[in-house]
């Protein structure tokens, strides 16, 4: 099989195989040659006994099924059960007839017992009196009488059972015990080698399925990572080589998780502030205008740029700057509401999407920040906090542009006008007389 992919479970199936072999050949080896050179002295026997034992067992048979009407007619109280009862009292009269010594094949001289008769002729009136009440179901002196009656058959059945005994003991005295010993020790060896066969199956089924039932877990564990769900665990809980791979499968599912959650914050925020970057910002930017669309409800974007950064970063240094821009990153995380969206812009520029808000409201929250800011020290390592401003423009979608680019475009010029107007201020877009909101 050299080139041929062989999966393990066919491995597995192919290794049970071979170890049952040698057990089915001699199962069959017993059963179709042994066996029957064994028993071919027995047969002539054992037809004797078997037309001897029958009439016996037809009137156990009878005697029982006769019982079974009464009982259910208690239980239901179903009027067929007397019909039926009938019909099986006549059956257990021919049997009686069958089963009388005359017909007897092995000893004319045995009688059936007495006894067997004498219950069924008391149970019979005990079971048609019962069958006659109108209401039996849940009647106490009822159930009384079902347990006499019941009593009855089983002693008579137990009389018959006198008869198999007599047969027994027919074989025994006219059989030899060595070829009893032979039969028995050749049913004994049979019934080892099916024993031996079905604890082979059992083992080798339980030894394939403790395999392959784990790499189908793995296996499927594997698919489900390929298609990205990599918060996805194996459950194989095992001290083996099996149980050391569920665990290195789901190690590194954990790494790989960590290591796309670290990615995603790469790719989507800032490393300085942790806010959303720049790319990010216009993803964002363009959901949120897409939901505001489709909706009809207004959205607003405000654009903060720190005043006199440059001498913050020329009087203290870069890492000083820095942690200007940090510390008003982390005031406007604060102050933003939970569906508000905050990214870092460019260099000292913030960006505070602010979805559900329309231009008045964006100019009030745009004022809180704007003093919040005013009213926060920043501590850049100097030992004396800084105290900064920024100036905010604020434009909104309808009322002043119509796509992304030109609501950016609004901000950005409502925030030079706050530049130009003493920094420190709030300034909402407003378009020059005559001139449209701004268009993409």
């Amino acid at each position: 099989m050299r080139g041929v992919p062989v999966s393990l479970r066919t491995r597995f199936a192919l290794y049970l195989g071979a170890v049952l072999l040698p057990f089915l050949v001699a199962a069959a080896l017993g059963q179709f040659y042994l066996l029957p050179r064994l028993i071919g002295p027995l047969d002539e026997i054992v037809r004797e006994f078997t037309e001897g034992l029958i009439p016996a067992m037809h009137l156990q048979t009878a005697l029982l099924q006769a019982a079974m009407p009464v009982n259910d007619y208690l239980i239901h109280g179903n009027p067929d059960e007397r019909r039926q009862f009938a019909q099986l009292r006549q059956r257990v009269e021919r049997a009686f007839e069958e089963a009388s010594p005359e017909q007897l094949t092995l000893a004319e001289e045995l009688a059936l017992p007495g006894s067997a008769r004498a219950e069924w002729d008391q149970a019979l009136p005990l079971g048609e009196r019962l069958l006659r009440l109108p209401d039996p179901v849940g009647n106490a002196a009822a159930a009384r009488d079902m347990e006499r009656f019941d009593a009855h058959i089983e002693r008579a059945v137990s009389a018959l059972d006198k008869t198999h005994d007599y047969f027994h003991q027919v074989i025994e005295r006219n059989r030899a015990q060595a070829r009893a010993a032979r039969s028995r020790a050749l049913w004994v060896t049979f019934a080892a080698f099916v024993l031996a066969g079905a604890a082979s199956l059992f083992a080798g089924v339980v030894l394939a399925r403790s395999v392959t039932d784990p790499v189908d877990t793995l296996r499927q564990g594997a698919a489900r990572l390929a298609e990205g769900k990599l918060s996805h665990r194996v459950e194989i809980h095992r001290h083996d080589e099996l149980g050391e791979l569920a665990a290195a499968f789901n190690a590194m599912a954990g790494q790989l998780e960590t290591d796309q959650a670290t990615l995603d914050q790469l790719a989507t925020r800032d490393g300085l502030t942790g806010l959303y970057n720049h790319r990010t910002f216009y993803t964002l930017l363009g959901d949120e205008l897409a939901r505001a669309q489709r909706f009809q409800r207004p959205v607003s974007l405000l654009l903060l740029d720190i005043d006199h950064f440059k001498r913050v970063n020329d009087t203290y240094g870069h890492l000083a700057g820095d942690a200007v821009i940090r510390g008003l990153g982390e005031l406007l995380g604060r102050e933003a509401r939970a569906i508000d969206r905050v990214c870092r812009y460019g260099g000292e520029e913030i960006t505070v999407i602010l979805p559900e808000t329309d231009p008045d409201a964006a100019a009030r929250f745009a004022e809180r920040l704007r003093a919040a800011v005013e009213a926060q020290p920043f501590d850049v390592g100097t030992g004396t906090p800084l105290h900064l401003t920024v100036s905010i423009g604020v434009a909104s979608w309808p009322a002043h542009a119509d796509t992304a680019q030109a609501l950016v475009a609004a901000a950005d010029a409502a925030m030079y006008a706050a530049k130009q107007g003493g920094r420190n201020r709030v300034v909402r877009y407003e378009p020059a007389p005559a001139q449209p909101a701004a268009a993409g």
